[in-house]
């Protein structure tokens, strides 16, 4: 067997014979760079402590939490119609040709998308909106099937006549992940909050009523040159920390001052990754990968300076 190859190598014409060794070589380099490319995944995750949605500092963090819809319009996937917080999906068209006078069949992208929707991450301290714009995200759900129109008119188990073999054929995929499942994400947390001072007036009236009905603590509070009476300077400075303590009050009952976001790094050499797989399931998969990619590399790479020695002895 070997020596037959040897054979077939030492025939080739120098053009073929360099385009072999330039594609075994161009693979060996692709197999090395995958391999480094998971090897630093999972290094990172192995690397990277969870935290908490609510003390976690700013900057790159690993999080744990469920994915929740936000409030108003859902993301719905459009080739199934159902609602998810992420999904994309490829429509590919058979056509045939022919090639040496026989008939030949292939797939070619009619259409692809991906969601640009953003989400909750909701940990046990807090919840943070996820964009996952850029991001590598590993699927929970996929569904693969086929029909005769460039969108489907059935699901992937509905039954429409269209989806008969009649005139063109499509074949349509689609990933998701839905509400209420367990993400790990790797990302930049950032962090906004709102500097304006709230002005709701009725809220603000209320705590200014309320000082008022006791006009000795008022003054004690808010009279600073002590002569019993509140000057217009003294009463601006009354309802600006009014102001701050609807501000600090409705802080303290809801978040919807403050946004975390998890968002692509800064540093391109971070990966950001949106899983529905846990942490120790999708280090074992990058540590697979990558020493598949490593055995590749050494196998395409022997393989090309075997066929230089066999070329050139």
């Amino acid at each position: 067997m070997i020596d037959e190859l040897a054979y077939k190598i030492q025939g080739l014409s120098s053009d073929e014979f360099w385009l072999f060794f330039t594609g075994a070589c161009v693979i060996a380099a692709a197999c090395f760079y995958f391999s480094f490319r998971f090897f630093w995944r999972y290094r990172m995750m192995q690397d990277t402590p969870t935290a908490l949605l609510r003390s976690a500092s700013q900057g790159y963090n690993e999080f744990k939490g469920t994915a929740k819809l936000l409030p108003g319009e859902a993301i719905i996937a459009p080739l199934t119609k159902l609602e998810c917080v992420w999904y994309e999906y490829k429509v590919e068209e058979k056509q045939s040709h022919y090639v040496r006078g026989r008939s030949r069949t292939s797939w070619s992208i009619y259409e692809t998308g991906v969601s640009d929707g953003v989400f909750f991450l909701v940990g046990r301290t807090g919840k943070a909106i996820v964009d996952p714009d850029d991001a590598e995200v590993i699927h929970s759900r996929s569904d693969s099937w086929y029909g005769s129109t460039p969108y489907p008119s059935a699901g992937p188990k509905g039954f429409s006549s269209r989806s008969l073999p009649i005139g063109k054929r499509y074949r349509y995929s689609e990933k998701r992940i839905h509400e209420n499942e367990l993400l790990y994400v790797l990302g930049d947390l950032r962090s906004f909050k709102e500097a304006i001072v709230p002005t709701n007036s009725e809220s603000l009236a209320a705590i200014l009523r309320h000082w008022k009905s006791n006009p000795q603590q008022l003054l004690q509070k808010f009279d600073k040159n002590k002569d019993g009476l509140l000057d217009s300077e003294e009463w601006e400075q009354a309802v600006v920390i009014a102001k701050r303590s609807l501000a600090e009050r409705q802080t303290e009952n809801s978040d919807a001052n403050i946004d975390n976001t998890i968002e692509k790094p800064t540093d391109s050499r971070k990966p950001f990754l949106i899983s529905a797989k846990d942490e120790l399931t999708l280090i074992r998969h990058f540590q697979y990968k990558s020493w598949a990619a490593l055995l590749s590399f050494f196998v395409f790479g022997v393989a090309a300076v075997w066929m230089l020695g066999v070329k050139f002895q």
